[in-house]
């Protein structure tokens, strides 16, 4: 696993589509198994009576793994994955035998698991297409999102029967298979081998512009993190009629974010530019978020979502462009998914103190407003800077 290939591995381009393909696979299963838990907690709230801050705090717990998992990778990126992936078999075997108490555990490793195995992917794509990172990684994030639509649709069944094991024996399986996959056919391409090394590519860490791109980034993943968490326990307190139904509100938001996250992967990136598609969906993260507190139906809820999925999903590639072009390192999605933990915490403490959900939401909402003042000022401070270095935004 840790040696890398021959020269002849690295040219062939169905062993690289092979690859690709595999870990497009994995990386949309990852996706589906981080919107999971935000599916299943209207089901285990129920099952374990939680109130909504304790009901956070499993989501808290389950993204600071994540966050966590991202600092734990290495520069052995192939080698990262695989343990990524193999504690994802743990803990998916170990949810279909634990209670309440031990699941907080668990979800936290099994965000440790996805944090690795999401990161590491992420930074060996990065390095292989260093010359097209934007775009590479926005495809690379559609494939996410994808997963993370289908997920609530695939799990819903699942909601409907006595128990829930079926569901995380499933997943056993299937990431069992990845790390397989990874064990056997995966190697790290040696810096000789790799002819499309990013180094050349990195911009001088500029703290006026790292400072306000990490905080974006850390706002942007906040606030899908918290939409993704609570809208199926949103819907489903607005509509009364089952748990599946709800988590409709949670696929449509994905479905939006997957969209725009296609989208943005073609050439209407470029065509647009990086820094007017960050200001205008800043802008509209706040809007759209604004209009899912002011819903109170089940279709303006689903209608809500899926244009805050519009607007957040290209959001988090784009920046995380920027900052890899400045720091190559695990790092930034250690700081960044700081906010994945924080925000969905700080919206379930906030319903259970105020009393009501739609409260909890203003967490997420000054998230929004955060970005959309802060993404005037940084788009301004990019444009000085990318135009001093020559470079395009």
């Amino acid at each position: 696993m840790t040696h890398p290939t021959q020269a002849s591995d690295v040219a062939s381009p169905s062993r690289r589509y092979a690859s690709n393909l595999v870990l497009g696979i994995g990386f949309g299963l990852t996706g589906a198994g981080t919107v999971m838990l935000g599916v299943l907690l209207p089901r285990l709230s129920a099952d374990w009576a939680l109130r909504d801050d304790a009901a956070g705090l499993l989501l808290f717990l389950q993204f600071l793994g994540s966050s966590a998992g991202a600092l734990l990778s290495t520069a052995n990126r192939v080698r990262s994955v695989a343990i990524g992936y193999a504690l994802l078999v743990a803990m998916a075997a170990a949810l279909a035998f634990t209670g309440p108490h031990l699941a907080f555990a668990v979800f936290l490793f099994f965000g440790l698991g996805l944090g690795m195995a999401m990161t590491s992917t992420s930074l060996l794509f990065s390095d292989r297409y260093g010359h097209d990172r934007a775009a590479v990684l926005e495809r690379l994030n559609f494939a996410w999102a994808t997963g993370a639509a289908a997920g609530p649709l695939l799990i819903a069944p699942f909601l409907r029967s006595s128990s829930l094991r079926p569901l995380y024996f499933l997943l056993t399986g299937l990431f069992l298979l990845l790390l397989l996959w990874i064990l056997v056919r995966e190697r790290n391409l040696s810096p000789t081998q790799s002819p499309l090394r990013p180094l050349q590519t990195h911009a001088p860490p500029h703290l006026r512009v790292l400072v306000p791109l990490v905080v974006l980034a850390m706002c942007s993943v906040g606030v899908e993190s918290s939409l993704s968490g609570w809208l199926s326990t949103y819907a489903h307190r607005a509509d009364r009629a089952g748990l599946g139904g709800a988590a409709i509100a949670t696929s449509v938001f994905w479905m939006g974010l997957m969209a725009s996250r296609f989208a943005f992967s073609t050439r209407l990136l470029q065509f647009v530019g990086r820094r007017r598609v960050l200001l205008a969906n800043c802008w509209g993260a706040a809007i759209s978020v604004g209009l899912l507190i002011a819903a109170d139906t089940t279709w303006s809820i689903r209608v809500a979502a899926a244009i805050a999925g519009l607007c957040v999903g290209p959001l988090y590639p784009l920046l995380l462009s920027y900052l890899l072009e400045r720091t190559p390192r695990g790092w930034v999605f250690a700081v960044a998914g700081l906010g994945s933990a924080i925000f969905p915490w700080l919206t379930g403490a906030l319903s259970a103190r105020m009393g009501s959900l739609r409260f909890g939401l203003l967490a997420p909402a000054a998230g929004a407003l955060l970005m959309m003042t802060l993404s005037s000022a940084t788009r301004r401070s990019l444009s000085r800077v990318e135009s001093a270095h020559g470079t395009l935004g």
